[in-house]
């Protein structure tokens, strides 16, 4: 044994936290456990094209401690570890959701990124996920880009987002780094405007249910650590671990979330 079983309980608990803070996709997308860690495909719940979806071998981010790290009296420096090594988790995690997104999406454009051409395609957009039966306060993921022309000074003086939210019954917006990194194939996506059924506070999805919504994440391993073994030479003293999840994105209504692209 590297660790003793409330070391590791500590540990897993330290990921969790940490993915749960970190990960836009858990954040804005509700999940659901498979309850079988070795389950290798789930059903979309797509009505209007059933299929099988894989779910992804673990993602994992590997790292390694020394022993002293590992037996230390206090666990401090492992826990510095896992939390480093958990926020590239979110990232690879987000990377990857969002970019199947990118993928499926019906593709809202405007012209540029002034105030009144986004609030004309935010107001397209959530038009169409109202088409669609998702009328309760929807979630706005925005890239960096996105992000700074939305939160603009108006000529009024007050944050645009007091301007392009209400209008369009957006309770959340979000920031996140995986959308600056994923090729433009017709455009540059700025955004996506997650659609609702139920009402969600901001950052809250990981706690609703994913029943009634458009996209969930089916969860087959549980963002957490797991301990490989004494690292291969010449690492001498020092132990494998990896910080991980297993997950399937399930795209069960297509018409649920809608991609705002800046054109090239």
């Amino acid at each position: 044994m590297y660790f003793s079983a409330e070391r590791l309980a500590l540990a897993n608990r330290k990921v969790l936290e940490t993915f749960e803070q970190c990960s836009v996709a858990w954040q804005a997308i509700p999940h659901w456990d498979t309850g079988d860690p070795s389950q290798t495909q789930v059903p979309n719940d797509n009505v209007t094209a059933p299929k099988f979806v894989s779910l992804t071998p673990p993602v994992t981010v590997p790292f390694t401690v020394s022993l002293a790290v590992a037996i230390a009296p206090t666990p401090d420096l492992l826990l510095a570890n896992v939390i480093a090594n958990t926020v590239k988790l979110a990232t690879k995690v987000d990377k990857a959701v969002f970019t199947s997104l990118r993928t499926a999406a019906p593709m809202e454009q405007f012209v540029s990124l002034g105030t009144q051409d986004m609030l004309n395609a935010l107001i397209k957009a959530r038009a169409d996920v109202e088409t669609a039966g998702y009328r309760a306060p929807s979630c706005l993921v925005a890239n960096t880009k996105g992000y700074t022309e939305l939160t603009k000074l108006t000529s009024s003086g007050v944050p645009g987002t007091d301007v392009l939210l209400p209008p369009t019954n957006v309770n959340c917006l979000q920031r996140v780094a995986a959308l600056e990194t994923i090729p433009p194939s017709t455009g540059d996506a700025v955004a996506y405007l997650l659609g609702r059924r139920q009402r969600i506070a901001c950052g809250g999805a990981m706690d609703a249910s994913p029943g009634e919504e458009a996209l969930d994440l089916a969860v087959s391993i549980a963002p957490s650590m797991e301990v490989v073994g004494e690292a291969i030479p010449p690492n001498i003293n020092t132990i494998q671990l990896n910080v991980r999840l297993g997950y399937a994105l399930r795209i069960k209504d297509a018409n649920g979330y809608v991609a705002i692209l800046n054109p090239l």
